[in-house]
């Protein structure tokens, strides 16, 4: 990654704005996580508490899309995420609206080209930044939805985003998978020449645990709930029907089932997180 001249650096934004946006990349090169079920639902939570959300799901697979019942893009159709991330078009007309709090800004196919793509144009690993900084002031959080990957575009969007949640699962590959996830962060924000702490780490959430655990699984988990660089979020429930039959709806627990102690859970993680402010 080389960085890019000055007068392609995005800059600070000096528009005129009436809310003040955070971008929070949930994160992890590791797939099968639970990362979309935890953006799916950390949307819920914010919209809980009253703030305005944009998902914007930068998996091409398109989970969090369909988990919120919403069509994929389709670059045959018309502009597309990665289109616009490219070619810094207006991306508004793009985005779904299937809750009053809770906008998504779909995925598509052809965003498996989009590592390539930001590889051949100059200042790539800006452009979403560029992007993302059309939608500041109309929305209290942008929640991005990574790939299972460290690459060109989900470096963009760590280059994008204030701050970023990890997530893990209890396995044999996850205390590796959280300290090579921390080097890249800090591999962008080096050569970009930017301050270690750029992008903030919120803290990590443990995925679906199988209890009662084994002896190695057990140490694994206490080192991840200890980990000295980032705060303990918390565990997703494995309470997994309301989390399942939530989905099946298109909706956040916290609108399908607001009394669950799965959605209490993401309403406490958006607090822990400072996303919000304990009521």
């Amino acid at each position: 990654m080389t960085t890019p001249r000055g007068d392609t650096d995005p800059g600070p934004d000096t528009t005129e704005s009436t809310r003040e946006t955070r971008v929070v990349a949930v994160t992890n090169y590791k797939g099968g996580v639970g990362k979309t079920t935890t953006i799916i639902n950390l949307a819920g939570a914010l919209a809980y508490y009253g703030k305005r959300v944009l998902v914007v799901d930068g998996d091409p697979q398109g989970n969090a899309t369909d988990g919120f019942k919403v069509e994929m893009l389709d670059e045959d159709e018309g502009p597309t995420q990665g289109t616009v991330v490219i070619d810094g078009s207006d991306p508004h007309p793009l985005v779904a609206k299937p809750f009053d709090n809770i906008h998504i800004l779909p995925a598509d196919l052809d965003m498996i080209y989009l590592p390539s793509r930001l590889r051949e144009v100059e200042a790539g690993e800006f452009r979403y930044a560029r992007m993302l900084r059309q939608f500041h002031g109309e929305y209290d959080v942008i929640l991005i939805d990574q790939r299972p990957a460290i690459d060109t575009d989900t470096n963009a969007q760590a280059v994008a985003a204030d701050s970023a949640i990890i997530q893990v699962d209890v396995d044999r590959w996850a205390m590796k998978a959280v300290t090579r996830q921390l080097a890249a962060h800090l591999k962008v924000n080096d050569a970009l020449g930017r301050d270690p702490d750029a992008l903030r780490h919120l803290g990590l959430i443990i995925g679906k645990v199988t209890k009662p655990m084994g002896g190695f699984d057990q140490a694994v988990y206490s080192k991840l709930q200890q980990h000295p660089k980032l705060p303990y979020l918390g565990e997703i429930p494995i309470r997994s029907a309301d989390l399942k039959e939530a989905r099946e709806e298109g909706q956040p627990v916290q609108f399908f089932r607001p009394r669950s102690d799965t959605a209490g859970f993401f309403r406490d993680i958006a607090v822990k997180a400072g996303l919000v402010e304990a009521a």
